[in-house]
C-alpha cells in the first residue's frame, strides 16, 4: 500500500507534479462562482427530471419517498465533506485518479478510473439518446443515433476550443436548466393539485421496507452523484485548496434544497400516484401550468439540458484520462496534446468511447444500476482515503462524514447484489476484466 503523499512508483510522477504546478500559472483558471456552478452542473443532469417517478414507484408511499430524498441529501453532504477534504489535500488535475494511486496501488487506481470513465461515457451516450428522442419532434426523419452523435461531436468541438469556451458554454446551458427547474418548483403556486385517483400506480417491488428504501436510493444516488468529479480540475482552479472544498459543500447544499423543492412540486401538482406512473413528469408539470405550450417548452429546455450534461462530462472526465497518461498507466500519447489545455487526445478518446456507446444501444435502466454498482465501490474506496497515511490528520468532521458515506455505499451495493444480481454480475465482470488489463499494462511500464 502506498502512503498518502508519497510519489507513485513511476519515473514520470515527480515531473508530472512539477508540470502541473507550473501550468497552474500559465492559463485561465476558474474562481469560486464558476466552480460552484460546475459542481451544480455535474450533479443536476437529467436525473431530477426523470428519477423521481422511479423512486415513487419503488417506495409505494409518499412518506418513504420523502425519506429517500432527504436521506440522499444527507449522504451527498457527507460525501461532499469527504471529497472536499481530498480536494483540499490534492489540488491537481485528475485528483480522482491520483488519490487511488497514492493511497492504494496504481492497478486499482487505473481499474477504478477506467471503469468510471467508461461508465460516464455510457451515461453521456444514454442522455444523448434521450435528447435525440426529444429532437424527433423537430427532426422526425433523422435516426436518433445520428442526432445523438451530432450532439456529442458539437460539444467535442466546444471543449476542443479550450477551458474558457467550455466553462462559458456550461454556465449558459446551466442557466437554462436551472430556469426549467425553478419553473417546476414554482408550479404549485400557479396550479392546483391534479386529481390522480383514477391513475393506477405501478406495482411496488415485493420486499421489506429496508429493501424498498435500498431500491429507491439507487436512482436517488444517481441523481445526487457527480460532485466528486470537481476534484479532477484542481489544476485549473484559482487557489484550489480553498476554492474546491467550499465550492463542493456550497454546491451540494444548493442542490439538495432544489431537489427537495422539486419533488414537493411534483407531488403537489401531479399527485403521488400519477408521479409514480409517469415517465415524463417534468413535461406533465409544464403542461399542467402552461397547457400544450408547456410541452413544447419542456422539449426545448430538455434538449438544452442534454447539451449541458454532455458538456460537463467532457469538461471533467478527459482530465482524469490525461492524468493517467501523464503517470504512464495508459498510453502516454493521450497526454501529448497541444494548446491552452493540452487535453485534446484525452478529449478525443472520451468522445470516441461516448459515440461507441451511442451505437451500443444500452438502456437507461441498465446503465443506471450498473453505474451505481461500480460507483458505490469506487466512491467508498475514495472516501476511505480520508483515514489513510497523512490523511489521518484530517478534521474529525471529515472522518465522520466519510464513515456515513461509506456505510451508504455499502448498503447500496448489497441491495443491488440481492435485488438486481444481473446488473451486479455485469459490473463485477467488467471490473475484473479492466483490472486484469490494468495489471498487464502497468506491469509492462514499471521500472
Amino acid at each position: 500500500m502506498h502512503r498518502v503523499g508519497s510519489p507513485l512508483p513511476f519515473p514520470c510522477w515527480r515531473h508530472t507534479q512539477i508540470t502541473i504546478i507550473a501550468s497552474m500559472h500559465q492559463h485561465y483558471r476558474l474562481r469560486m462562482p464558476a466552480v460552484v456552478m460546475l459542481v451544480i452542473s455535474l450533479v443536476i443532469g437529467m436525473g431530477i427530471f426523470r428519477t423521481p417517478s422511479i423512486v415513487a414507484a419503488r417506495t409505494g408511499n409518499e412518506a418513504l419517498f420523502t425519506v429517500a430524498w432527504v436521506l440522499g441529501g444527507i449522504v451527498a453532504l457527507c460525501g461532499a465533506l469527504a471529497f472536499a477534504e481530498v480536494g483540499r489535500r490534492m489540488p491537481v488535475n485528475g485528483a480522482y485518479f491520483r488519490m487511488f494511486a497514492l493511497a492504494y496501488h496504481p492497478v486499482l487506481a487505473c481499474s477504478i478510473n477506467l471503469l468510471i470513465l467508461v461508465s460516464n461515457a455510457a451515461s453521456a451516450a444514454g442522455v444523448a439518446l434521450i435528447g435525440a428522442e426529444y429532437c424527433a419532434t423537430f427532426l422526425p426523419t433523422i435516426p436518433p443515433t445520428v442526432v445523438a452523435t451530432a450532439m456529442v461531436l458539437i460539444l467535442y468541438g466546444v471543449n476542443r476550443a479550450g477551458l474558457r469556451a467550455s466553462a462559458t458554454t456550461q454556465n449558459v446551458l446551466m442557466a437554462f436548466k436551472l430556469l426549467m427547474l425553478f419553473a417546476i418548483i414554482l408550479a404549485p403556486a400557479f396550479v392546483s393539485t391534479v386529481a390522480s385517483a383514477d391513475v393506477v400506480s405501478p406495482p411496488v417491488p415485493s420486499t421489506s421496507t429496508w429493501g424498498l428504501l435500498g431500491l429507491a436510493l439507487i436512482p436517488v444516488a444517481f441523481t445526487y452523484g457527480g460532485y466528486q468529479s470537481t476534484i479532477n480540475i484542481g489544476g485549473d482552479v484559482h487557489n484550489p485548496s480553498r476554492t474546491i472544498p467550499r465550492s463542493i459543500i456550497i454546491g451540494v447544499i444548493v442542490i439538495t434544497s432544489l431537489y427537495l423543492l422539486a419533488n414537493h412540486a411534483y407531488v403537489s401538482v401531479l399527485g403521488f400516484s400519477a408521479l409514480a406512473a409517469s415517465n415524463t413528469i417534468a413535461a406533465d408539470v409544464m403542461v399542467a401550468v402552461f397547457g400544450n405550450v408547456g410541452g413544447w417548452m419542456f422539449t426545448a429546455l430538455m434538449i438544452i439540458s442534454v447539451f449541458g450534461y454532455i458538456n460537463v462530462t467532457m469538461l471533467a472526465n478527459p482530465r482524469v484520462l490525461q492524468a493517467m497518461a501523464e503517470d504512464g498507466v495508459v498510453p502516454r500519447t493521450l497526454a501529448l496534446g497541444k494548446g491552452s489545455d493540452g487535453l485534446h487526445p484525452s478529449l478525443l478518446a472520451f468522445t470516441v468511447v461516448s459515440i461507441i456507446c451511442v451505437f451500443g444501444g444500452e438502456t437507461f435502466e441498465r446503465i443506471l444500476n450498473c453505474t451505481i454498482f461500480v460507483d458505490a465501490i469506487g466512491l467508498a474506496l475514495g472516501a476511505f482515503t480520508v483515514f489513510l497515511g497523512k490523511a489521518s490528520r484530517s478534521p474529525m468532521y471529515s472522518k465522520i462524514a466519510a464513515s456515513i458515506f461509506m456505510v451508504s455505499c455499502i448498503y447500496t451495493t448489497v441491495t443491488l447484489i440481492i435485488l438486481d444480481s444481473e446488473s451486479a454480475l455485469i459490473g463485477t465482470a467488467v471490473f475484473a476484466a479492466i483490472t486484469a488489463l490494468s495489471w498487464l499494462s502497468i506491469r509492462q511500464i514499471r521500472p
